[in-house]
């Protein structure tokens, strides 16, 4: 069962339940079905973190696989700009009901099931990020080519890491962040971009779902 979020991107009062409503932007467990197979990370775009601009323009250009690392530097909100390998892992797909008892009103997630994307951070070189990593705010799941309904605040779910809680991230330490989208319920094609902005995407690519 999904943990239920806590506020809307608009104002709400205190303790009401529900998702995001933005049309162009998390919570849950690890049994959801997962939409890709279990593997050993591969990449092609992660060997020379140092050559930063090279590697971020390649991987933008390409369609990766699940498990394939894209590395770019990216400022955080604090100032610091350190430089992270980013790597798509899966895409967990809940059910009808825990959509429901994600929002406020019901009919909010009509058609739709939660899709959480699992998005793995290393940070392999720069400043240490002393709180707050925003890194992981900029993956989106996208649903037949349509980013997802974000659904903000609740509880990280198992296997991830809440960002709030993560402190003086050094050189060579990976977290797991995620982030939870209502889709529609008859999705095929699954993908996570991420994206900052002004930069051109990296894009991971699922399987189809069937």
């Amino acid at each position: 069962m999904l943990k239920k979020t806590t506020w809307l991107c608009v104002a709400a009062p205190v303790g009401v339940l529900a998702l995001t409503l933005t049309a162009c932007g998390s919570s849950g467990k690890k049994s959801h079905t997962p939409t890709s197979p279990k593997h050993k990370p591969h990449s092609r775009f992660s060997g020379t973190h140092k050559n930063g601009k090279r590697g971020a323009s390649a991987a933008a250009k390409a369609v990766l696989k699940p498990g394939q690392s894209a590395s770019r530097a990216f400022k955080e909100d604090t100032g610091v700009k350190p430089f992270y390998s980013i790597t798509a892992r899966r895409i967990d797909i809940g059910t009808a009901a825990e959509a429901k008892a994600l929002v406020s009103d019901p009919a909010d997630a009509k058609g739709k099931v939660p899709a959480t994307g699992y998005v793995t951070y290393r940070h392999l070189s720069g400043a240490a990020v002393k709180e707050w990593p925003r890194v992981g705010d900029y993956a989106d799941v996208y649903a037949d080519g349509q980013r997802g309904t974000k659904v903000i605040g609740g509880d990280a779910p198992k296997g991830c890491v809440d960002p709030d809680a993560v402190k003086n991230w050094k050189d060579g330490q990976s977290h797991t962040l995620c982030n939870t989208f209502l889709i529609p319920v008859d999705t095929k094609r699954l993908e996570i971009a991420w994206t900052e902005i002004g930069g051109k995407p990296f894009v991971w690519k699922f399987p189809s779902r069937h």
